[in-house]
């Protein structure tokens, strides 16, 4: 009995934690609101204790904020903590990417290649477009990467989703951008098949750098006030 139970409770903090998150990363949650644990607990029908277990996981990501006694709040987007979690990024992965490219397979540069037709050509919406994309990401840096390498990027892509999702509009890409994400990403595969480990480190270094540039810029855009009449 102890076990239904114990797995019942998982399942409902899994669940709430997803629908959350879900609303972060669209945008239906934007940065700085603020809600109700109470609320949120009636609105998908579960007790206080998963939907606070499931704020608790959601904090340590880096996509919300509880506040005593006064619910929680999504986590504003932070020049700081995006610079912060690219920092991180650029120590780990080009490191990985470059002691990995030597040991991809026929069959990791294959799926590689169909991963990346799928998210610069498919037509999928934004949950699955990032799904596609982490993996496409995971095929160069998995044959290197420790249990411990995967918690951090796990870590660290939580955390940035927030920004890449919230500052590129994934819902709605644009040929022009399509083209951009189609050519930044072939150079990476580029790099990949060459079997170079200074390329593929100066490729992914280079990806990154761009996102954050481009993620820097678009908070600006959002948080800038229109000008006045």
């Amino acid at each position: 009995m102890r076990g239904r139970r114990s797995q019942t409770a998982d399942s409902a903090v899994d669940r709430v934690a997803a629908e959350v998150r879900r609303a972060v990363l669209s945008g239906e949650l934007p940065p700085g609101r603020t809600f109700s644990i109470a609320e949120l607990g009636a609105r998908l029908g579960v007790s206080h204790i998963p939907v606070r277990e499931a704020l608790s996981r959601l904090e340590a990501q880096g996509l919300i904020v509880l506040r005593q006694g006064r619910g929680a709040m999504v986590s504003p987007l932070d020049r700081d903590e995006l610079r912060s979690i690219f920092r991180l990024r650029q120590m780990l992965e080009p490191d990985l990417a470059a002691r990995s490219v030597a040991m991809l397979t026929d069959a990791d540069l294959a799926r590689a290649d169909e991963l990346l037709r799928e998210f610069t050509e498919g037509d999928m919406d934004a949950d699955h477009l990032w799904q596609v994309h982490h993996e496409l990401h995971m095929v160069y840096l998995r044959p290197a990467a420790t249990v411990w390498d995967l918690r951090i990027l796990a870590q660290l892509w939580n955390a940035s989703d927030r920004y890449t999702r919230v500052v590129f509009d994934t819902y709605a890409v644009s040929d022009e951008n399509r083209e951009k994400r189609r050519m930044a990403h072939k150079v990476i595969f580029a790099a990949a098949r060459s079997g170079s480990p200074l390329e593929i480190r100066q490729a992914i270094s280079e990806h990154l750098a761009d996102n954050e540039a481009a993620c820097l810029s678009g908070i600006a855009a959002l948080t800038t006030p229109p000008p006045g009449p």
